[in-house]
Formats: structure tokens, C-alpha cells, sequence
């Protein structure tokens, strides 16, 4: 169903603002960690999903887990409640369709006081262990416009040819569409006759059909908890109930695409609301629970991924067998919408009466269809009608045409219902003003006509696209791609099925293998084309960080279909990920993203934790005032003053390790005002045996290219650790060992150290409290150039000490210098970036990356001694320095990876 958008194109994973999909929708910050403005999610609550084997813990309104209690205790929690009381542990391992079915019943809401911390608390009780995520309940604002009296009729059933496909098909009244919004007008006269009627729980105070829920005669309010779902201070919902299914033949008012399909009013916003949907979730989980075939959402957010919002999202497709579209977003550009971009979830773009893209419609790959969305005329609440625009209405809409389909072919389910209404939509590229986005409207426009009459069509989707390299999978300029994928036929067989692979980047993309022919394909059956796998080459000149464009056409006969997807080629940075430690290392002495917001990189993990960073970069400073590094800046901006000159690249094996990698970079980059004029080698190391399988080491060495001597220069690693809660950290020093180290307050929280272990010069070890007035470097109004320098040759042993149960934000910078560097000249600074599960683990990997550095990779002369060996008939001279560990034997040990064998 979900057009397919590859998985080397990173979600940006940020709390940002959520809107109503009409006109002008809220904006953000994109980082969950620093967000400015209007918060993204409510205040005070919480929602975690317990792990099954913490399940013996659980019950309806509590959970017994000692460290959650201590954490509910902390935060003075006033309920811990099943967030769906009456659902059980699935019964069944997998579903009728053969999917996993998803289990809401370890879903729980934790309610605090409204100043409570939540990013602070979601971390928290990650840390813990116990729980699979631990989210806050994000807002979804609505902004629809205004009536338009000028607009007049409703086009939008011309352009779907209602009239044609009414002659045909009329609906059915056991096809249900559950409206999840604010509410609707069901006394309306031209909603009243379609409004679904639980006549098993008439309205007398008993739960007469013992469903939990008293007198849910004529739908539900989840957000206010009672029985009338009436719109109060918004609009919305009773606009949205008659796009999708407004009485129609009725001689009142206007018409909608269901016809005689009911739809299930399901409020899910306070009364007080006029901006938000407070409870969409609830309100999509009561629907799939009370018969709703298709489950219509005119809301949604920007920003980042939410696994609670996926597992009601998925739980209504997948338990329920509910159809769920969602608006595509009103910002009217490419961007991520949530929850109309999960995979089992059909998004909803909206169109113009010309079938140009509506101006404020969101695009991309992600959408599925289009539908009429520009002043749309339809029922508003106090039994009147009015115009609306926005993806809001093209929405349901288009929900109105899944009914149809569902009530016509009662025996499909939910992806067959999606499919069809996809393939039988018109094409509109070809309509002016509409081919910049081939590919990003969807399949087209829906058409009912054809959806209720089209039985031949098959429903061949692309399920997943695999790019390999076949090394690394760091796709680089040169590089040959081979690409898999996975097709299945949701609908009738094909007859000559041919899959053909093309691209829009032919300036980048050279195409060797572009053909499968699978042939024949049954209804529900799956081919991968692993065996004759599509080929491509990047161009050697792509310019870095290109994303590339690849398209598979699928022909049987006159029916067509295409599947796009994007691949980031050519990128300027590694992923070193053969020990407990991974982490990525770009090409501009950054470490764990290449570019800010933690984006383009896998952040810095230890043993598949989630990242424990948030940003970490080189800083080199001299003569008192000059630094030059990639971490931020002064206000809201970041320093971009490293730029390559070649580009990370590693090796496997490595020549000194399991994995070494080498890059050179200078100090002009775009943001470099003053540079030193400094040329740094980069190499890295890690190997994959104990003791040295949880750390990662960075050799810098920085040469003088200038022609005027450097004075006080430092060189130094600042990195914002995040560990796991970056809002429970502290930060102290480890001066024997040289390190720097940051750790969690919280239970079961990880370490994280930087060590300096070259001798070149001193050692210092800034450790900064991320807030105003914490008696240190104060970053609140940015991180200036005088405030680096002091950081790179200053010391300060401890940070979060004022916070002494729990510490605060941190940052670390370990650094060593204070030596002048004439034209031509080098210095060297290496380091090991170490993480562990406590501070014994840390030192032990510290002590083991000082022997490994003494005994391998120093290369500081002179000489003190050297040692001959012979192995299998393999002499070698190893150094051994003036500064190495007096454990020979250890060394010995550990080079004989080296060797030969």
C-alpha cells in the first residue's frame, strides 16, 4: 500500500509541531532536545509500552517494577493506567493476513504534575530497561481556513465521477467509516440518516453490550469520556463527517462519494479545544474496535517518528483489518507527515478543480493518492454547510471512495481496499503545473467510478528496496549498486508482469541491469528479484551528499503502476561499527552525525543502545582568540570551518587494526572567518577483540601550512553527551588516566569518556553545565570563539554537581596543547572515545587504549628500544616507546594480530 521510500533515507527523529491538515500549519524545532516556542507535546503526560517480559509487573492500574516505581515516586506520578483497558495479550501469533498482530495491552499513560520535565522522564524510564519506548503525547494542531462563499458546489464529485459510479454502486449500511476528529453535528439533517447506530447500547446508563463504554449509542468522546460527540468550540469534525459521508439523494444540502456507508463519530478533542486533537489515538484505537472498515484522520504532525503513534497505526490495519488514511500535510512542500507517512497508513494529498496540486498541499514520495481538498463545500456544525480547504478535506474524501470499494468487495482487507483505490486513480501529471512532483501525488487522483468498477486490474506493490555495495554500504562515487526488491500482487494475477528500473539523476546514475520479468503473479503472491538483481554505478563526479532518484516501472499489459525511491550517494562520512562501540566519522573531524540535528549518521552507541550523543567535533584553537571546529556556534547557528580535502575512507581489515580509516581536511570551510590555515590527517582504529572491543580510536595529526608560527595551540575533541538522559547527566575527570567522562544518574544509565592519549603536551578536561548561570561557560546565547578557546585550555573536573541527585545537561571537552607550531610543522593529539555499562568498565577499555596506542600506533621518536620477533618465519622491528606500558608481554599480545600467520 505505502509507497516505498528507501531506507537509507534518514527520518529525522525531532519533535516539531502538529496541525489539523488544513491551511498553515504550526512550525518547530527539530531538535527534541532544544525545543524554542509552543512545546510539541502535552503537558504532564506520558506514554510507555512495558517489554513482555516485564509483564508479570502489569496490571490495569498499576505497574510493580521496582525501578519504574522509584521513577514514579521521583516525578510524584498521580496515575499509572492502561492506556486501552480492556485489551488482552494477543491470542494468536499471527493474524489471517499473516502478519504479527501488535499488543496494546502493555501500553500504559503515566500522569504528572504539568511542570514536570517530560524529555527529562521519557529518558528516564528508558533507561530503566523495562520499557520498549517511552514517548510524550504529542499535540496536533488544527488550522483549517475560513468559509469561501465564493466558491460554490461540490466539483469534487464531478472529478471523481460520482454520478456515473452511483448508477452502479450505491454503498452499504454495514460499511462503516470511523471520522476521529472533533466531533461531528449528528443532528445534522444531511448527516443524521448516515450516522452509525449502536442499537445494542441504547441511551439508558447501562453498558447494555458490556463494552466498556455506557450508552456509546451514536459514537464516543474519548478525550471528554462520555457519550456525546458533538463538535463544541470547533468545526472541523462535523466539515470532515460530510466529506466523507454526507446523506446524499436526500433532497437536502449536498452529496458525498459513500452514499449509503455509515460513518462512526469518534470526538477525540476537549471541549475547550479549538486548535488540537488532544486524543487522536485513543480515537483511531475506539474506532477499529467498534466495526469501523476504514478510519479516516484529518490531523497530523511534523517531525519525528513515534512508535506509539506506528502500533495504533498498525493495530487498527493489522488486528482490525481497518482501512486508515490520513491528510498528507498542508506546509506545501516535501517533507515527512505523521501519521499519514507510517508504512500501513494511506496518505492523502489534496488537488485543485483543475487537478493541479492544491498550493498548500505536502508532497512526496510517501503520499498515495490525491483528492479534491480546494474548497470543499460540505456540512459545518448548527446544521449549515460552508467551504474548507486543505488536505482535511481531500482526505476524507478519499475515505468516502475506500468505503465504496469495501462495501462492493466485502471479502478484501484492508491493503486490498488501499490498493484499489490506488491503482484505479487517474493520472493528473500530465495536467499543468503538476510535473514537478511526478511521483510525489500519489497514484493520481481517486476516481469512484473506476474503483467500483475495475475488476481485472492487478495490485502489485513494491514491499522493500535493498541497496548494497557489497562492503560497506557506504555509497560512494564509483561505487557499482546492486538492488533488491520485493514485490507482491494485493489483487487479481498478472499475465506478463515486467518490473523496469529508471532513473530522473542520469547526470549521476549510470544503469547497468534494469529488467525483471516475473511474468505471471498470483493474487497474495511475493517474488523478489534476488536473482537477477537491478544494477547501477554512481558517477564518478556526483558531488557529495547527492540524493539520487530510482523509479520501478511496472507493466502487465495496459496496466501500470511506479514505485520511487531515493538513495543519499557519495557521502562524505563512515560508519565504524565493528565493536561494541559504533559510531560515524565524517570527513570534517565530526563524529556521530555529519550534519546537525543529528542527521546523516548513526549517532554514537554502545552494544545497539540508542545513541548516547547528540554532537561531537575537533576543535583546534591558537594564538588566544583562532578556534576552528564544526560544533555550534554563536546563537541558534553551527561552525562549519572544517572542509575536505580527501574525503574517510576505511579499510577492512585494516593494516594496524580490524578496521582503519584515513581522511585529510583544512580549516577554510564556509564558515571560516580566520582560519589558521591548518591541514589535519585523520586516521581511526578499532579492533574487535577484548580489551579493545569497546572503544574507538582518533589519531589527529595538524600540520602548520600557513607561513606565520602558531602560538597556545590546542587541540581537543567537545563532545554534548546525551547519556541516556541528557537532562540526568554529570560529567567528572579521571586525571591519572587522562579522561574525561559523562555519565547517568538514572538507573542502569551508561558512561561515556573521551581520553587523551598522546604525549605531546598537557592534558585538560572542560566539563560544562548546558544551562544560564551554572557559575562556568555560560552557552545559553550560543558557544563563541572566546568561549571555545577557554574550554580547550582551561580545566574544570565536574559538571551536574549543582543538581546533586541528578545532574543536568552536560557537555565534555578533552583537549591538550599549549605548544607553538611553526610554519611547516606538526603536532599530533589522539584519543580514545570509550563507552561502558559503569566507570570500572571505562577504565579498564581507557587502560587498554593506552597500551594499544604506546605499543602499536605512536610513532613519537625517539626510540627508546626495539623489540625483534619472528612468526612463522615473519621478522618484524616493533617500536617500543620511551612512553610505553611497562606490560611488554601485553603489547606482544595484542600485536600479534599484525602479523602473518
Amino acid at each position: 500500500m505505502k509507497k516505498f521510500r528507501a531506507a537509507s533515507t534518514l527520518l529525522l527523529l525531532a519533535l516539531l509541531s502538529v496541525q489539523v491538515m488544513a491551511s498553515n500549519p504550526l512550525a518547530g524545532n527539530s531538535s527534541p532536545k532544544r525545543v524554542s516556542g509552543k512545546e510539541a507535546y502535552q503537558a504532564g503526560r506520558v506514554i510507555i509500552k512495558m517489554k513482555p517480559e516485564f509483564r508479570g509487573f502489569c496490571s490495569s492500574g498499576s505497574i510493580s517494577e521496582p525501578k519504574l516505581l522509584s521513577i514514579f515516586a521521583r516525578y510524584s506520578a498521580s496515575s499509572v493506567t492502561k492506556k486501552f483497558a480492556r485489551h488482552m495479550e494477543p491470542a494468536q501469533s499471527r493474524m489471517a493476513n499473516g502478519m504479527k498482530p501488535i499488543d496494546l495491552s502493555l501500553i500504559y499513560e503515566v500522569k504528572v504534575a504539568e511542570s514536570a520535565d517530560i524529555m527529562r522522564l521519557t529518558s528516564a524510564l528508558m533507561a530503566t530497561g523495562c520499557v520498549a519506548y517511552a514517548e510524550p503525547v504529542y499535540k496536533q494542531f488544527m488550522c483549517f481556513t475560513p468559509n469561501d462563499p465564493s466558491a460554490g458546489g461540490q466539483y469534487q464529485l464531478t472529478k471523481l465521477n460520482a454520478y456515473n459510479a452511483w448508477d452502479v454502486w450505491q454503498g452499504d449500511t454495514n460499511t462503516v467509516i470511523g471520522i476521529v476528529d472533533s466531533g461531528t453535528d449528528w443532528d445534522h439533517p444531511d448527516l443524521q440518516a448516515n450516522l452509525k447506530i449502536n442499537y445494542a447500547d441504547p441511551i439508558n446508563g447501562i453498558d447494555d453490550d458490556n463494552d466498556g463504554f455506557i450508552d456509546n449509542y451514536r459514537g464516543w468522546d474519548v478525550s471528554e469520556n462520555d457519550n456525546n460527540p458533538m463538535v463544541v468550540n470547533s468545526t472541523h469534525g462535523a466539515h470532515v463527517s460530510g466529506c466523507a459521508d454526507a446523506v446524499t439523494n436526500n433532497a437536502t444540502g449536498g452529496a458525498s462519494s459513500a452514499f449509503n456507508c455509515r460513518f462512526l463519530p469518534v470526538k477525540s478533542c476537549l471541549d475547550a479545544s479549538t486548535t488540537s486533537i488532544d486524543n487522536g489515538y485513543d480515537g483511531i484505537v475506539y474506532a477499529a474496535d467498534h466495526g469501523a472498515n476504514v478510519i479516516n484522520l484529518s490531523w497530523g504532525r511534523t517531525g519525528g517518528y513515534s512508535q506509539f503513534e506506528n502500533d495504533v497505526i498498525d493495530y487498527a490495519f493489522i488486528n482490525q483489518n481497518a482501512t486508515v488514511l490520513a491528510a498528507a500535510g498542508n506546509d506545501g512542500v516535501e517533507e515527512d507527515h505523521w501519521p499519514s507517512s507510517y508504512p500501513n497508513c494511506i496518505s492523502v494529498a489534496a488537488t485543485s478543480a483543475s487537478d493541479g496540486k492544491a498550493g498548500f498541499s505536502s508532497y512526496g514520495f510517501a503520499v498515495d493518492v490525491s483528492a479534491p481538498g480546494n474548497n470543499i463545500l460540505a456540512t459545518e456544525y448548527n446544521d449549515s454547510y460552508g467551504q474548507e480547504s486543505g488536505t482535511s478535506m481531500a482526505s476524507p474524501i478519499a475515505a468516502g471512495v475506500a468505503a465504496m470499494i469495501k462495501s462492493r468487495w466485502p471479502a478484501f482487507d484492508a491493503a486490498q481496499v488501499g490498493e484499489q483505490l490506488r491503482v484505479t486513480s487517474d493520472n493528473i501529471y500530465a495536467v499543468s503545473g503538476n510535473t514537478p512532483y511526478f511521483g510525489k501525488l500519489g497514484k493520481g487522483r481517486v476516481n469512484l467510478y473506476r474503483a467500483l468498477t475495475d475488476s481485472t486490474s492487478p495490485g502489485v506493490v513494491v514491499k522493500q528496496f535493498t541497496a548494497t555495495d557489497r562492503v560497506d554500504n557506504i555509497f560512494n562515487a564509483g561505487d557499482t549498486l546492486d538492488i533488491t526488491a520485493l514485490f507482491k500482487n494485493l489483487l487479481r494475477p498478472t499475465t506478463n508482469l515486467v518490473c523496469t528500473l529508471s532513473t530522473t539523476s542520469t547526470n549521476y546514475v549510470t544503469i547497468l541491469q534494469n529488467t525483471f520479468n516475473p511474468g505471471v503473479l498470483g493474487t497474495g503472491d511475493t517474488i523478489s528479484n534476488y536473482t537477477s538483481q537491478y544494477r547501477i554505478i554512481i558517477s564518478p563526479s556526483t558531488p557529495q551528499n547527492t540524493e539520487i532518484s530510482l523509479r520501478v516501472n511496472l507493466i502487465d499489459g495496459t496496466w501500470t503502476d511506479n514505485y520511487s525511491f531515493t538513495i543519499t550517494v557519495n557521502v562524505d562520512y563512515i560508519n565504524i561499527d565493528v565493536n561494541d562501540v559504533a559510531t560515524s566519522v565524517s570527513s570534517r573531524g565530526l563524529f556521530g552525525y555529519n550534519q546537525t540535528g543529528q542527521t546523516q549518521g548513526i549517532g554514537f552507541t554502545y552494544q545497539g543502545s540508542a545513541t548516547v550523543l547528540y554532537e561531537m567535533s575537533l576543535m583546534v584553537g591558537a594564538n588566544g582568540t583562532q578556534v576552528s571546529d564544526c560544533f555550534r556556534g554563536d546563537a541558534a547557528t553551527t561552525d562549519d570551518d572544517f572542509a575536505p580535502t580527501v574525503n574517510i575512507s576505511k579499510v577492512v581489515p585494516g593494516v594496524l587494526s580490524d578496521l582503519d580509516a584515513s581522511g585529510t581536511f583544512r580549516d577554510n570551510g564556509t564558515t571560516s572567518t580566520s582560519p589558521m590555515n591548518i591541514l589535519v590527517s585523520q586516521k581511526e582504529y578499532a579492533w574487535t577483540q577484548a580489551p579493545d572491543n569497546k572503544y574507538i580510536m582518533a589519531k589527529f595529526v595538524i600540520k602548520n601550512i600557513g607561513s606565520t608560527t602558531l602560538t597556545n595551540l590546542y587541540a581537543g575533541i567537545a563532545a554534548d553527551w546525551d547519556v541516556p538522559a541528557y537532562a540526568n547527566n554529570k560529567a567528572s575527570t579521571d586525571a591519572g588516566r587522562r579522561m574525561g567522562y559523562v555519565w547517568s544518574t538514572d538507573g542502569g544509565g551508561l558512561y561515556a569518556a573521551i581520553k587523551l592519549l598522546s604525549h605531546t603536551a598537557g592534558f585538560n578536561h572542560y566539563a560544562i553545565d548546558n544551562y544560564a548561570a551554572n557559575g562556568g561557560l555560560d552557552l545559553s546565547d550560543g558557544f563563541s570563539n572566546s568561549e571555545k578557546f577557554t574550554s580547550l585550555n582551561t580545566m574544570r573536573a565536574d559538571a551536574g554537581i549543582a543538581q546533586a541527585s541528578t545532574g543536568n545537561d552536560v557537555l565534555s571537552v578533552v583537549s591538550t596543547g599549549g605548544v607553538t607550531l611553526a610554519a611547516g610543522d606538526s603536532v599530533e593529539a589522539t584519543f580514545a572515545l570509550i563507552a561502558g555499562e559503569n566507570l570500572s568498565s571505562i577504565q579498564t577499555s581507557a587502560d587498554a587504549a593506552q597500551i594499544m596506542y604506546d605499543g602499536v600506533i605512536l610513532d613519537v621518536k625517539p626510540i627508546q628500544q626495539s623489540y625483534a620477533t619472528t612468526l612463522k618465519g615473519t621478522t618484524r622491528i616493533l617500536p617500543i616507546s620511551k612512553h610505553a606500558s611497562s606490560s611488554l608481554l601485553a603489547v606482544l599480545q595484542r600485536l600479534k594480530s599484525l602479523f602473518t600467520i
